[in-house]
């Protein structure tokens, strides 16, 4: 008997499951508990292990029960379940404890709609409770739940007192850490001036709460201490608090949220963040030594930026060798560069974890010297400037639509062009300025001797005269936006047919000796990303070796290199080593990427969520180097634009030639001296769709992708669920928009993930940006592919399950936002300063600003979050932003750079 009800113990039903199929089996495993008391009191047994075991297992299956219930929000399901336990003779002490905290949380949740009613008939179910019986711990969880019920029924002095008392009694009492915590974070948030000493017990808390406490679990708790140091005052209290506290956290807790201690090392409170940081490189080392080797470079550049502004006499050189040794050392000579506080930070990190893990580190510096043989060649490199260029002059083309052939180009864009013409490819860092010889980037070695190399071809010589007479600014009309345009595009052909001819692959010893002789035996190192978010060190996978073949490949909007990776578990992983020119904006979409990470773990602790097995498809990206990232691919997947592209060869169709139609017509308006009405939005949107573009693009590529039915069927439902999701985070989250080149499809599964997204932030207020003609993407290729009943049925309720999850008030969302978007709102704010000052800021952003500037964004995703998660009947928020994301009056005002036609 004792067998049969451990195994029935260990099959309860999942968070998905269907609860009236599990109502049957509980009522089946109730009749034979009941016999298994009934058979031992017969035998009486009475006070053995034995007679308390049916009473026991019968309780608890009450409880678990009514907790499902109450977790797929059927309150009145779960109370009618634990008023069950009543009928059984002598319960447990303990089963009595779990059935109270089942009844009161449930009462909570009620409040939610009903109000105070269902908290004050919580509060009595705790008082008529007798606690004489409890043990220590339970007394401090019970006590600790009642001071939760008084907070929110307004009792303040009570509450702070029940709390008190609730941890005196049992001090590593997590919940009771926690609660409290939650309890002093409000108190201390909602006063106009608030308590310092108040900040620090609520740290205190928190921390407390965190020591005992799985990664996932604490994770909100740490999201709200990050938070709260905003609040510092000017002897760093709060800061202080955490460097005394932290002590006895584990490190794991800390690993999601290495970006936002280091950008807590950078801001105010860099010293006192010094401790975390090397306790958590000493057991994770990759995890916290590429970033800051990261943040060191481009803090190093930043640096060298202002020494330049304040034309120091004394100039800097790294491409010397000398030099070199000292980046790789992770040393800065104080004569040749004056080493910002904050770089000094990250020296001594560098330093402590080079002396911890000294092979590691060795190798994780070899990979970072050989990985700059993998950049593009000089073509591929000016053909991304150039992309970049295009799509830059796109954005001006589309502000000036108002008149189309008066447009001219942007100072900002001139500049890039010239610095294209100077460079052509082979990087600002082998290029001496014309005011001195020296240059600007990390440097290194093997980056001049390539740049060498590429100077001796002829076909680079010839290419890069003809280059610098086409752009030669000094004739007429070369400043015309549309004759800019057409040049670069036909740039961008010559250099594209260029890239055709090259080779598909090299081997991998040919350029990079030591990768491709590195082993396991050499260095013990993780998988790119592996540590991004935490999982036990058993699972975690290490580099077994590099495959021989590196293959060239078009993604990113950049010529990547593939590697192959082989795991020590066997499996072989693709990576591709990207060339990015942005310093920051690289952060930037980093930082969303680990929201989506984070927001993942809550899909699946929803019913409805884990239901459709909702998972936003999030690669891992490694920067390695400022202008350098590993990212995680698959080598079935093909950008939308990639898809357009190959269909309109197909259709003999130049694939912008609806974008210069757009402009061509409106030009042909401006002409007669009108401006283009609504109606000839709408007229250009339907000549491209009749006469260019078909609406059935898209499908007409799936079922050439898909011939049989059973594959074609299953990839739109994939494709359906993930589209859900990514409309759902780039209307929420306020993200910038869906672009065609950023979507990525798998080939081999289905699934969708988008690279590069950002906050969507106007600069000039720092706010999130809100209007946009279209809440998300649903163009008329995906709506034909989908078919109507897919975007009425699975994408609009996958939508509303998604913010039905997120609203979740014990998920607490809103701490992780404002940890995350308080690194945004601090980069933005610096990024404005140093616009106004037109110099590298010195001057440090103010704490109240970032407070005014999150709490801002955090209320307009919530506000949007909400207004999703509610529906009468069958009307709801969600359907009304997919009509209008259908329509044609509003695609018709999109950029025809997006494509709306596609």
């Amino acid at each position: 008997m004792q067998a049969i009800v451990k195994t029935w113990k260990n099959r309860l039903p999942v968070i998905s499951d269907d609860l009236s199929h599990w109502s049957d089996v509980f009522t089946w495993r109730q009749h034979h508990y009941q016999f298994i008391i009934k058979h031992v009191d017969a035998k009486h047994e009475q006070g053995t292990s034995t007679s308390v075991f049916g009473v026991h297992a019968s309780a608890q299956a009450i409880i678990h029960f009514g907790k499902i219930a109450r977790k797929h929000n059927l309150t009145g399901v779960c109370l009618d379940a634990l008023a069950r336990i009543y009928t059984i003779p002598s319960v447990p002490v303990d089963d009595c404890f779990y059935n109270i905290r089942q009844r009161v949380k449930c009462h909570l949740q009620m409040a939610q709609v009903t109000g105070a009613k269902d908290l004050q008939e919580g509060f009595e179910v705790m008082e008529t409770s007798d606690i004489g019986y409890f043990s220590k711990e339970l007394t401090a969880e019970f006590l600790a739940l009642k001071g939760m019920l008084l907070a929110q029924l307004g009792h303040i002095s009570e509450a702070g007192n029940t709390f008190a008392v609730a941890v005196e009694k049992h001090d590593t009492l997590v919940k009771g850490w926690a609660l409290w915590g939650d309890f002093l974070e409000s108190q201390f948030i909602k006063s106009p001036n608030p308590d310092i000493g108040l900040g620090v017990s609520t740290i205190t808390c928190f921390l407390y709460a965190c020591k005992h406490q799985n990664e996932s679990k604490s994770r909100k708790y740490l999201a709200k201490v990050l938070w709260l140091l905003t609040y510092d005052d000017h002897k760093f209290s709060l800061t202080e608090a955490v460097d005394k506290y932290v002590v006895g956290v584990p490190p794991i807790q800390w690993l999601p949220w290495i970006p936002q201690l280091l950008t807590c090392l950078v801001w105010n409170e860099g010293k006192f963040m010094l401790n975390i940081l090397t306790q958590l490189g000493r057991t994770y080392l990759q995890a916290v030594y590429l970033p800051i080797r990261t943040l060191f470079l481009t803090l190093k550049i930043e640096q060298q930026l202002l020494e330049r502004y304040k034309s120091a006499d004394r100039q800097f050189n790294p491409g010397s060798r000398s030099e070199l040794q000292k980046i790789r050392s992770g040393v800065t000579d104080a004569e040749s560069i004056k080493a910002s506080e904050s770089m000094v930070s990250c020296t001594k990190i560098m330093h402590i974890l080079r002396d911890t893990h000294p092979t590691v580190v060795l190798a994780l510096e070899g990979f970072a010297d050989q990985f700059v043989w993998l950049r593009e060649i000089w073509y591929e490199e000016v053909l991304r400037q150039l992309r970049q260029g295009l799509a830059k002059c796109y954005v001006t083309a589309f502000e000036n639509r108002g008149a189309v052939s008066e447009a001219t180009i942007t100072p900002h864009t001139q500049n890039f062009v010239c610095k294209v013409v100077s460079t052509f490819g082979i990087g600002v860092e082998n290029v001496k300025s014309s005011s001195n010889s020296s240059v600007i980037s990390s440097g290194s070695e093997s980056l001049a001797k390539r740049a060498e190399v590429t100077n001796q071809d002829p076909d680079f010589i010839k290419m890069k005269k003809q280059f610098s007479s086409d752009f030669d600014f000094s004739v007429p009309g070369a400043m015309k936006l549309q004759n800019f345009i057409y040049k670069l595009k036909k740039w961008i052909r010559m250099l594209e047919a260029k890239t055709k001819l090259a080779p598909k692959s090299f081997l991998i010893e040919e350029k990079c000796r030591f990768i491709s002789s590195f082993s396991l035996q050499t260095a013990e190192i993780e998988l790119p990303g592996e540590f991004l978010l935490p999982k036990p060190s058993p699972y975690h996978v290490k580099i077994s070796r590099f495959m021989p073949r590196v293959e060239f490949v078009q993604k990113h909007n950049t010529a990547a290199r593939r590697l192959f990776i082989r795991g020590h578990n066997g499996k072989i992983y693709p990576y591709l080593v990207v060339n990015d020119s942005g310093l920051s904006d690289a952060r930037r979409e980093e930082r969303v990427l680990q929201l989506l990470r984070m927001l993942n773990h809550y899909l699946g602790k929803q019913k409805e969520t884990s239901r459709r097995f909702l998972h936003m498809t999030v690669p891992r990206v490694v920067a390695w180097s400022t202008q350098m990232r590993l990212i995680e691919d698959n080598p079935a997947s093909v950008s939308l634009l990639d898809v357009y592209k190959g269909a309109c060869a197909t259709l003999d169709v130049e694939y912008d030639s609806p974008v210069s139609k757009y402009y061509e017509r409106l030009a042909g308006v401006q002409a007669r001296g009108l401006q283009a009405s609504h109606q000839i939005l709408k007229d250009i949107l339907k000549d491209v769709q009749t006469s260019m573009i078909p609406k059935t693009l898209l499908k007409d590529w799936a079922l050439k992708t898909y011939p049989s039915p059973t594959d074609y069927w299953t990839f739109r439902k994939m494709f359906t669920l993930q589209l859900s999701l990514t409309c759902f985070c780039e209307y929420v989250l306020h993200l910038t928009r869906l672009n065609p080149d950023m979507l990525y499809i798998h080939q081999d599964s289905g699934l969708l993930n988008v690279s590069y997204f950002k906050f969507d932030v106007e600069d000039p207020k720092g706010e999130l940006n809100a209007n946009r003609p279209v809440p998300f993407r649903l163009t008329p290729n995906i709506q034909e592919l989908l078919t109507e009943t897919g975007i009425s049925g699975p994408l609009t309720a996958s939508m509303i399950a998604s913010a039905k999850c997120f609203v979740y008030p014990n998920f607490e969302v809103p701490s992780i936002l404002r940890a995350i978007l308080r690194d945004e709102m601090i980069f933005i704010l610096k990024k404005r300063q140093e616009e106004k000052q037109r110099t590298v800021p010195t001057g440090e952003v103010k704490g109240e600003q970032i407070i005014k500037a999150v709490t801002r964004a955090v209320d307009s995703i919530n506000a949007r979050l909400n207004s999703l998660s509610h529906f009468d009947g069958t009307e709801s928020k969600v359907s009304k932003l997919v009509v209008a994301a259908k329509s044609p009056d509003n695609l018709c005002r999109m950029d025809p750079a997006w494509h709306p036609w596609l």
